[in-house]
């Protein structure tokens, strides 16, 4: 794939943030694809993982961070927390020119888009014809919950791409918790949590994720000290603390263009 002038830009960029990570697979490294269900860490997550993750991979990424005419609402509220800020128009400014460049940079590295409605189901095909073609899914799938100081509770809706896995395959998906962290220059990957397709859904739903939310957790504690980057930071929760629980009503705030 030809990259353009932009994306190269952020990944010399990126490389200067978040210098050279090791990947560590507890359990070794997997012989088949998987989820891999990675902390966010702000912006850290995502190119650290797009940078040095190494094996071939597809990252999910939220499609308002993708399409240009909800691009920048979607930064004003979610990068720069703009229902927090006193004065709101030199964020409304930075939140147009990340519409201008983040989707065209996102696009270069070939990503799933994700939807929070209907839609989502082409998310999970999607996903599906990337695993059978050999690609892991990363997705960082921390919902606005607080689990810990390290890591938030993970939304439940990641464990239906398993169902439609088995349904198409007969096999059962793997998902494995991921920490990074950029002090320790490390990318932990903890053994797998396999979908029961035998199970309830519901139950599934709750149970792989409560086990990735405390799995990285459990890594993060075992590195060397570190300070935490949240999913969210605390000025978020001030200013949109009733989506805490209740994320859909947030990204509805931000479909309405609100």
């Amino acid at each position: 794939m030809k990259y353009s002038i932009r994306y190269r830009a952020v990944t010399f960029i990126g490389r200067i943030m978040c210098p050279r990570s090791t990947v560590e697979f507890e359990a070794g490294e997997p012989t088949e694809p998987g989820v891999i269900v990675c902390n966010h860490a702000a912006m850290r997550g995502p190119i650290m993982i797009t940078l040095y993750y190494g094996r071939p991979h597809k990252n999910w990424i939220i499609t308002y961070a993708l399409d240009r005419e909800k691009t920048a609402n979607f930064a004003f509220h979610d990068f720069f927390v703009g229902k927090g800020r006193r004065i709101k128009w030199p964020w409304r400014f930075l939140s147009w020119i990340v519409k201008l460049i983040l989707p065209n940079v996102l696009e270069q590295a070939d990503p799933i888009a994700v939807y929070h409605d209907g839609r989502v189901i082409g998310t999970f095909k999607e996903s599906v014809r990337a695993l059978g073609d050999g690609y892991d899914i990363v997705v960082f799938g921390e919902s606005p919950e607080r689990y810990s100081e390290y890591v938030n509770r993970m939304q439940q809706g990641v464990v239906d791409l398993a169902a439609l896995y088995y349904r198409r395959t007969g096999k059962r998906l793997a998902f494995y918790p991921a920490y990074v962290e950029k002090k320790n220059r490390k990318i932990k990957v903890a053994p797998p949590v396999i979908f029961d397709p035998d199970a309830p859904q519901a139950e599934q739903r709750k149970a792989v994720c409560d086990t990735i939310s405390s799995e990285i957790d459990r890594m993060a504690r075992e590195m060397k000290p570190h300070r935490p980057v949240p999913f969210l930071p605390d000025r978020w929760y001030k200013a949109y603390g009733e989506y805490e629980h209740d994320f859909d009503k947030y990204w509805q705030m931000i479909e309405n263009g609100k």
